[in-house]
This record gives structure tokens, C-alpha cells and sequence, in this order.
């Protein structure tokens, strides 16, 4: 069986805990306890807490649904810093002969009002994914979750175990686990199933060979009528056919004799009519845009050519002159620059000389400009060149749709001249519709006769298929009803066998715990005389103590601390008896206890109920004679150090090898 010991165990940013603090919980031989003393509120339970979920999660806390795991972490959380909630426990691993050391690591952050939990497991400082995603099945193997509270418990709450409610059926499900009786369950459960299924197919053999009979023949009967309404269909589909052949001959005919008679044109009188009104307004619509595209300004243009020749020629003087004044403004200032920039270095009479020549220059080339011209303020001609032409194209344009439209006018008024009067016509319609209805209702004949044949051939499918399934059955399954019948008959006997193995198993496995809760009780009571054994029902697994005279003790008569003894016994009695090895930690396991129990409690439970064992005390508990009953047993001692102005909580080593 494999095993666990835990190594260490670090908590950071949990309940008292804000900076890391680690604690070596590593045992020597023949010294399995580790001692942690702390006042109350200094961490103890958080401690065991953070064991229980580090290990197991919420599984650790069957009673919490999933809010109220979260709410307790969250509760847990510190608020005074922003890291994760982390809890870290180092493990030895047992498998067979071989050691593995692991980190299994637990941490908690909140994103909003959301709790995210994640969960890894290292081996050599490298997470072991396998490891980590399988972890909860591995710890579950090696212990059950269901079962972690016997192992991992409150020593103040543990009382309550000794409940006459609620005992028996601790007891009785932590031995069906322990001895593996789930596996008997399932196993009576699917032969249930299997028992269940035959007989509701094997009911009434004889009866259900002759219904299996009678639904063979049925299924026969219905294949031969479908049969013989496929031959009657295929007839009339092959005679409507031939009527629906000979309606569309007799209505095609007429219809070319018809349309020759003017039919067609006729039935199209209202869309040729349509036709013309259209084509008129087309032809109006045009007319109104050209008279649009003439009344454009600069159509006149066109008609003064010669005109416009002129315009053009003074237009362009025009522009010659504005040019030649802006030019003879521009050699005034580049002359009166080269002045400016001479007359430092020059005689005075060059440069009056200089400035008289380019005087003279100046006044010959505005002399050379010409007459002067009137001033051109319209466009530039070509700008209206331009737009002359694209008037032109419009009004071209528009010509070219007026006489579309007047063309498409003509035509259908000519058509409109071909259509046959109404009384021309009119027997015409009436044949032609008579023979358009007497086709339809021949192709409607047909298409419900297909239809009618394919639904039959369809059903011929199914019946078919029905029938060979009911030709296997009678041909297979009733074959082998007798060595049905035998298996049937075994499996019965196979679970009155588990069941009576069941039953005698726990009962034997009683039988062993009411020896085993009696030998551990009458370790740790101080009254030896007030019970002579405690006894284990093994029908009901209800726990009741015999005193001296062999009569039933009430629970009642017990005190607090002894009830408290009562439920360490079976504690001590179920741990004991589960094979593997697994550590023990007990939160307050001393307070309701006077000193003589104390020293029983610890030399004959402590001691002895597993290879390791955290004991977290208060200050007062393990104290005098129970320390020192305590001290050859102990490998380890923690102090939990409170202070009240941080508001946390640290882990001091008081004996033995020191903290990381």
C-alpha cells in the first residue's frame, strides 16, 4: 500500500499568515509527533485548514457546497496585501519500495467577485503535469476524501462523533471503504441490471414466442397486400399516363391553331396597349428635354460665329496688355533696385545718367505696347468653347431620343391594328380553357398515382426490413433461452452470495472494532471500572458500552472529556486499521481533558496511531506532565507568534531543525 508523509508545510496570505512562513514537519524514527503551540486566534486552525485544502480542496470539506468553499477562502484571504493565497505542502511519497518527493501547491486569486483556484505538483522543481492533473485521484486512492476529516480532524469537534445518531453510519461506511465492499455494491448492482433486462425480454417465454410468432405473420400479411396494391397502382399509373399524353397532344394543337387565329395577340392587347401609352410618354418626356437642353445661354453662340472670331481676338489683346502692364510695372522695381543698390559706388552724374537711359528704355517699350483696349471681363473663351459643345451633344442627344421614341410609338400602333376583335375570339378562349383544364386534371390523376406507389414501395422497404428482424429473432433469440435461463439463475445465486459476503464481512469487521475501540478506550480512560467493553452491532454498526454488569451504559453518563476519549478511540480503531500510512493532525486535542487523560491520550494514541503526527495545542494544553509525557515522542516544537499591530502571525522553531 502506498504511503504519505508530509515534510513541510508553507501558508502565505492566509487567515494570520501574510509573509511566507514555512514549517518543517519531518519526523525521526520512533518520534511520529510534531508539537505546534500557539494562543488562541494565532493560526492553529488555519494551519489544519490549509493542510485539508492543500491536500484536497473542497473534496476535504464534504459538507460545504461549492459558494460556501469559496466564501471560506475568501474569508481566509488576507486583505492587506495584493499576492495570492498560497499553500504549499511538501510530501514523501511511497509507492512499493520506491520514494518520491513532491510540492504539491495550491493557489488562490480573486479576479473581481471570482474565486480562481489552481493546483500544481513538482517533483525535482519541475511540475509533473501527469501529476498535477491526476492529483485528487492519487490522494484518493491513498486515502479517500470522504475520509480525510478521520485523519485531519478537531480535537474540540471530535466529540461529537460520539453522537449515538450519527456514529454507527461513520463507522460502517468508513469500513465498507476501507475494506473496498463499493466494488461489491457496483458488482450486486450491474447483475440487478442484468437480471432486470433478461427477464423483461424473457417474460412469459411461451407467451413471448407466440407474440414474436404472431408479429412474424403480421408482418408477412402486410408485405403480401402491399404487394398486390403495387401491381394495381403500376396499372393505373401506366392508364394515366396515357390520358395526361393525349390531353397535352389535343392542348398543344389547339394552341398553335389559335395563335394563328390572332389568339396570341389578342391576350397580349392589354400589354401592346400598355406599350404605346409608354412609348407616348417616352416621346413627351424627350420633346420637354430638348426644349431644356436649347434653352442653355450659351447656345446663341453658335449662331454668331463671326462675331464671335472678334470676341476672341480683343479678348486675347486684352490679355496681352494686362501682361505688358504687370511687366512694366516689374522692370520700374528691378530699375529702381539697380539704382539703389549703384549709387554708393558711382559718380553722382552716372547715376543720374543711368537712371535717365533706363527712363528712356522704359518709355520705349510702353510705347511699343500699342493702342490701348477696352478692359475683357467675361470668361476665357475656351471655358465657353467647351461648354458650347457639350450643349451641342445634349441637344444632339435628345433629337436621337425623340425619334427612338416616336419610332417605338409607330411600331406599336401598328401592332394594336392586328388584334382581333373580342367576339373573334371568345369560343376560342373557351376550348382553349376547356382542353387546358382537362390536361391539368390528367397530370393531377398521374402525379397522385406516382405519389400513391412510392408511399407503397417505401412501406414495402420497412415491412421488409421488420420482417427479417422478426425472422432472426425467432431463428436466435429463443434458440438460446435455456442457457439465458442458466445465467439468469447464476447470477441470482452470485448476489445472495455477495450480499451474505457483505454482511459477514462487516460483521466480523465489527466483531474487530468493538475489540479494537475497547482495547484503545480502556488505554485512555481513567475510570477503567466504569466499562468492560465497548460493542459494535454488525447489523447496524450502533455503538453502545457495557459496564461491569454487562448492561448498557447511557452516553449520557459520560462526560465531555470522556465522550471525547470514546470518539479518539474509534478514531484511533479506523486509522489503525487502514493499511498504508498515513499522518495524523489534531487541532486543540487536550482542552476539555484533565491532566491524568491528558498523559493517556498522548502516550497511548499519540504515540501509536500513525508515523506522523502534528499536534496543534493552545499554550495551556500540553503543559507540565503532559509536555514531559509528551517530549520522547517529539521530533519537532513550533511557537505561533501573534502580533497584534501587524496583524500577523509567524512560525518560530523552539526545538529541533530550524525553519526555512
Amino acid at each position: 500500500m502506498a504511503g504519505i508523509t508530509i515534510k513541510a508545510l508553507s501558508v502565505e496570505n492566509l487567515g494570520p499568515f501574510r509573509e511566507r512562513q514555512t514549517i518543517d514537519l519531518s519526523v525521526k524514527t520512533g518520534k511520529p509527533v510534531v508539537l505546534i503551540k500557539a494562543l488562541n486566534g494565532s493560526g492553529k486552525t488555519t494551519l489544519l485548514t490549509a493542510l485539508q485544502v492543500g491536500l484536497y480542496g473542497q473534496k476535504a470539506l464534504a459538507d460545504l457546497k461549492r459558494s460556501e468553499y469559496e466564501q471560506l477562502i475568501l474569508g481566509l484571504k488576507r486583505r492587506d496585501t495584493l499576492g495570492n493565497s498560497i499553500v504549499e505542502i511538501a510530501v514523501e511519497v511511497e509507492i512499493g519500495a520506491a520514494r518520491r518527493q513532491l510540492l504539491v501547491r495550491r493557489e488562490w486569486s480573486v479576479r473581481g467577485e471570482t474565486l480562481n483556484e489552481q493546483i500544481s505538483v513538482s517533483e525535482d522543481g519541475s511540475i509533473d503535469l501527469d501529476f498535477s492533473q491526476g492529483w485528487d485521484e492519487f490522494i484518493g486512492s491513498i486515502l479517500p476524501a470522504e475520509l480525510v476529516q478521520l485523519f485531519l480532524f478537531d480535537g474540540e469537534k471530535i466529540e461529537a462523533l460520539a453522537n449515538p445518531d450519527r456514529l454507527p453510519e461513520l463507522l460502517k461506511r468508513a469500513t465498507e471503504v476501507f475494506l473496498g465492499i463499493g466494488g461489491i455494491d457496483a458488482l450486486s448492482n450491474d447483475l440487478k441490471a442484468l437480471e432486470r433486462r433478461a427477464v423483461l425480454k424473457n417474460k412469459g417465454s411461451s407467451e413471448a414466442f407466440d407474440a414474436a410468432r404472431a408479429n412474424l405473420l403480421n408482418w408477412q400479411a402486410q408485405l403480401e397486400e402491399l404487394e398486390r396494391k403495387v401491381e394495381t397502382l403500376t396499372q393505373e399509373k401506366a392508364s394515366a399516363q396515357n390520358l395526361a399524353d393525349q390531353a397535352d397532344i389535343a392542348l398543344n394543337r389547339f394552341n398553335a391553331e389559335a395563335q394563328r387565329k390572332g389568339l396570341v395577340a389578342y391576350e397580349q392587347a392589354a400589354e401592346i396597349r400598355s406599350t404605346v401609352v409608354h412609348a407616348r410618354k417616352a416621346v413627351e418626356t424627350s420633346r420637354a428635354d430638348l426644349i431644356d437642353a436649347m434653352s442653355d445661354p450659351v447656345l446663341p453662340i453658335a449662331w454668331a460665329a463671326s462675331l464671335w472670331s472678334q470676341y476672341k481676338q480683343a479678348w486675347e489683346q486684352d490679355q496681352k496688355v494686362k501682361l505688358s502692364k504687370l511687366l512694366g510695372q516689374e522692370f520700374k522695381k528691378r530699375d529702381q533696385r539697380i539704382l539703389a543698390a549703384l549709387e554708393k559706388g558711382l559718380p553722382k552724374g552716372s547715376t543720374v545718367a543711368l537712371r535717365q537711359a533706363l527712363d528712356a528704355d522704359l518709355k520705349s517699350y510702353t510705347a511699343t505696347r500699342g493702342p490701348s483696349a477696352p478692359r475683357m471681363l467675361d470668361a476665357d473663351p475656351r471655358d465657353t468653347e467647351r461648354q458650347l459643345e457639350l450643349a451641342r451633344s445634349r441637344v444632339g442627344r435628345q433629337l436621337e431620343q425623340i425619334q427612338d421614341s416616336q419610332t417605338q410609338v409607330d411600331r406599336a400602333e401598328q401592332r394594336i391594328g392586328q388584334i382581333p376583335a373580342e367576339e373573334q375570339v371568345s369560343g376560342i378562349l373557351v376550348q382553349l380553357q376547356e382542353r387546358s383544364k382537362t390536361a391539368s386534371l390528367a397530370a393531377v390523376r398521374l402525379s397522385q398515382v406516382v405519389q400513391q406507389l412510392e408511399d407503397v414501395q417505401s412501406n414495402i422497404t420497412h415491412v421488409s426490413m421488420r420482417l427479417k428482424a422478426a425472422q432472426d429473432r425467432l431463428g436466435a433469440e429463443f434458440r438460446d433461452r435455456s442457457m439465458e435461463a442458466k445465467s439468469l439463475d447464476a447470477s441470482a445465486r452470485a448476489r445472495k452470495a455477495l450480499v451474505l459476503f457483505k454482511d459477514r464481512l462487516l460483521a466480523s469487521k465489527a466483531q474487530w472494532l468493538s475489540s479494537m475501540i475497547t482495547t484503545e478506550f480502556q488505554k485512555l480512560l481513567r475510570k477503567r471500572n466504569l466499562m468492560t467493553s465497548v460493542v459494535v452491532d454488525p447489523q447496524t454498526y450502533r455503538v453502545s458500552i457495557l459496564d461491569s454488569k454487562q448492561q448498557e451504559l447511557p452516553m449520557d453518563r459520560l462526560s465531555a472529556g470522556e465522550r471525547q476519549l470514546l470518539a479518539t478511540s474509534v478514531l484511533s480503531a479506523l486509522i489503525k486499521e487502514r493499511k498504508g500510512r498515513f499522518p495524523v493532525v489534531v487541532d486543540t486535542p487536550l482542552a476539555r481533558l484533565d491532566q491524568q487523560h491528558r498523559s493517556a491520550l498522548i502516550k497511548g494514541f499519540f504515540a501509536t496511531v500513525s508515523h506522523q503526527v502534528v499536534v496543534l495545542s493552545t499554550d495551556q494544553e500540553v503543559e507540565g506532565p503532559a509536555y514531559t509525557a509528551l517530549q520522547p515522542f517529539n521530533s519537532q516544537e513550533y511557537e505561533l507568534s501573534y502580533d497584534d499591530s501587524t496583524g500577523c502571525t509567524t512560525a518560530r522553531r523552539v526545538h529541533g531543525a530550524g525553519m526555512h
